[in-house]
């Protein structure tokens, strides 16, 4: 199975829901880790930033809002096509499959690049991160959100790196045919960062209301 090709087409199909659910704010974790991102990105020098995965947009308007100079990329058209009307930023369609085979990453090069919960691959991961590290510009810095691994332990499996069938199980929305992501240990995100050839700087772990993690944030760099 192409993992990627998997991925993709079930964004295809969920599109329009996922733009639904996204402007109705109705993922209740996200104001916690919508608020995290946007302090990490928004407080730190980086001007120029690259939004990989950037959906429909959200976080790349809203760090334009803060000042920033933003570029989204993204391999799904609608979302693209959705960004691009609801206001400023510039927006790409890539794929990280042309990322990972060297292609030139538009505008280059960045004093950021962010992942938001963006990152489903088991395999390709390392090679994505170190194409996208030559993107940056000297002293940038690479800024990854994703699912807390406290997220394994909470649904009751075990606690390793293993993929979950479902992308889109637990979501609020009328979502079809999710496509299988790999959920990781800490142990498994250092592999990752190493054989990248990235330092890992800082992270941040995310809480919620009732102080139980629901993302972290990675910050990396060369």
């Amino acid at each position: 199975m192409d993992m990627e090709k998997n991925i993709i087409d079930s964004w295809n199909k969920n599109a329009h829901e996922w733009i639904r659910v996204i402007d109705n704010a109705d993922i209740e974790s996200r104001k916690f880790t919508n608020k995290a991102i946007l302090n990490v990105i928004g407080n730190s020098p980086a001007i120029k930033i690259l939004d990989v995965g950037c959906g429909e947009g959200w976080l790349t308007r809203s760090l334009i809002g803060m000042g920033k100079y933003v570029v989204g990329l993204d391999a799904i058209p609608q979302l693209l096509d959705n960004a691009k009307n609801k206001g400023a930023g510039t927006f790409y369609q890539m794929s990280y499959k042309e990322i990972e085979l060297g292609n030139p990453v538009p505008d280059a090069p960045y004093d950021a690049v962010v992942f938001n919960f963006c990152l489903y691959q088991r395999e390709g991961l390392s090679q994505l991160l170190k194409q996208i590290k030559n993107v940056l510009s000297e002293n940038g810095y690479i800024a990854i959100q994703t699912l807390h691994p406290f997220f394994l332990t909470q649904n009751n499996l075990d606690y390793k790196s293993q993929w979950i069938n479902d992308s889109w199980n637990g979501l609020p929305g009328n979502f079809t045919d999710g496509h299988a992501w790999y959920a990781r240990t800490f142990e498994s995100w250092m592999s990752v960062f190493k054989k990248a050839g990235l330092q890992l700087h800082h992270f941040q772990e995310v809480t919620n209301d009732d102080k139980k993690p629901v993302s972290v944030i990675f910050i990396l760099s060369e």
